[in-house]
């Protein structure tokens, strides 16, 4: 595999106000040999139905084929998320529920989170809860983004700047991580993509 495709998932402005802002950091010009594509969560998705219905809301279906097409995961969203902030938990729960044909089933996943303070120390977020119960590949822990609206910054050309060099090793390394296991689990599953 030459390249890792990750898809970027971040949730609308209200809900996360650095989501966006983060991926976009990430993503260009990107770590070498991992390009990264950003998502935003849909916020028309409906409520989660019982998981024997048999067809898919069309916003779902798009939402789990971009999950399926890629080799791995980024989810970024806010750090205090107790309870799971919507569409994320709708969003978490379609894409999981059922376990048996999920997107997310083995598939390697990095949380990554902003906070608008110094964070305190917790253990897993919600989302986290939700990926592992969906049988995710979770590479963690988590990477914590604290002060974020000093630590990000928007360019007029576009780009967004981190600028803790110790936040940004921290983000790469999560991210080299998630990539080596993409890679691992397509050596795994036999011919490369």
């Amino acid at each position: 595999m030459d390249e890792v495709r990750m898809l970027g998932l971040f949730a609308g402005a209200t809900t996360d106000p650095f989501g966006e802002l983060l991926l976009r950091a990430l993503a260009v010009p990107g770590p070498s040999g991992v390009r990264i594509d950003l998502c935003q969560v849909p916020e028309d998705l409906p409520a989660h139905a019982d998981p024997g219905t048999s067809s898919l809301p069309p916003q779902v279906q798009k939402l789990r084929a971009l999950v399926a097409d890629t080799h791995a995961l980024l989810i970024v969203l806010p750090e205090a998320d107790r309870p799971l902030p919507w569409p994320w938990s709708t969003a978490l729960n379609w894409l999981g529920r059922p376990s048996t044909g999920s997107p997310l089933s083995a598939l390697p996943t990095a949380v990554l989170t902003t906070e608008a303070a110094t964070p305190l120390p917790g253990s897993f977020t919600s989302a986290e809860e939700l990926l592992t119960s969906a049988r995710c590949n979770l590479v963690g822990p988590r990477t914590v983004v604290p002060c974020a609206a000093r630590t990000l910054h928007p360019q007029p050309d576009g780009r967004v700047l981190v600028t803790d060099p110790g936040v940004m090793l921290r983000l790469l390394m999560h991210i080299h991580r998630t990539a080596a296991a993409a890679r691992s689990a397509a050596r795994d599953s036999g011919p490369q993509q």
